[in-house]
């Protein structure tokens, strides 16, 4: 029981083909092997307090030459060993669930918006310890305008946020610090795509707004589709 159905997307690391499975009751992660289609592995999540869903989607990163995927889930995010779903590592954020931004890895650091209720959280997590890493391995914190549902974004040295309502703003990926913040229109679902130095952002309500990749706030422009936008944007060879 998914609750609300599936939210994430299974992705590839290596030759698995890995799915956050993170129900209502019994959350685990699982990987088919991707010539067979055969569970590879199923590694049930730590224990946890309700509610323990969620909808993330996981990723793959290289930290000091170890290969993790790194699964968001409620009240905790976790790294896995890709191959074998062996855990290396866990941050808690207690009273957190239903998360759903896909993390971001840059500098050395992975960035995890946490989810429902209250304020959502963006920890930015050093992926080089084991076991539970909460009180040693988290280098910055920041809860404002930080999303429940759009991805954050990182383009150079700064780390871009829409919030669900619709505060963008902009940090220094190594501290934290707050460079920027700007009211966009309308509510967010949809995660901020990166082109050419531009960064676009689509609102539900079918805005999209082009800013400036940068450390200072600048509105490129603005086009009304004219209708409902949910999912995020798609680019390719210049389109």
């Amino acid at each position: 029981n998914s609750v609300h159905g599936a939210g994430g997307s299974p992705i590839f690391a290596g030759s698995r083909l890995v799915f956050l499975c993170d129900g209502a009751e019994d959350p685990f992660v699982a990987a088919l092997d991707r010539d067979s289609g055969t569970v590879a592995w199923r590694t049930p999540r730590p224990p946890m307090a309700s509610p323990r869903w969620s909808f993330a989607t996981p990723l793959v990163i290289d930290a000091e030459g170890r290969r993790q995927l790194v699964a968001p889930a409620a009240q905790m995010v976790c790294s896995y060993d890709p191959e074998s779903g062996e855990e290396l590592w866990r941050v808690r954020y207690p009273n957190k669930w239903s998360i759903v931004p896909r993390p971001a890895f840059s500098h050395g650091l992975v960035f995890v918006c946490t989810g429902y209720n209250g304020p959502a959280e963006l920890l930015a997590i050093r992926p080089t310890g084991s076991g539970d890493i909460t009180d040693s391995h988290v280098a910055w914190r920041a809860d404002n305008h930080v999303p429940y549902t759009p991805s954050p974004l990182i383009v150079g040295n700064e780390i871009f946020l829409v919030s669900d309502n619709g505060i963008a703003s902009c940090r220094d990926v190594e501290t934290g610090e707050l460079l920027w913040r700007e009211r966009m229109p309308g509510n967010y679902s949809a995660s901020p795509v990166h082109v050419a130095g531009c960064i676009y952002l689509a609102s539900e309500r079918g805005v999209c707004t082009a800013i400036a990749a940068s450390r200072e706030y600048r509105q490129l422009g603005t086009t009304d589709l004219g209708e409902p936008i949910l999912a995020s944007l798609a680019v390719a060879d210049g389109a």
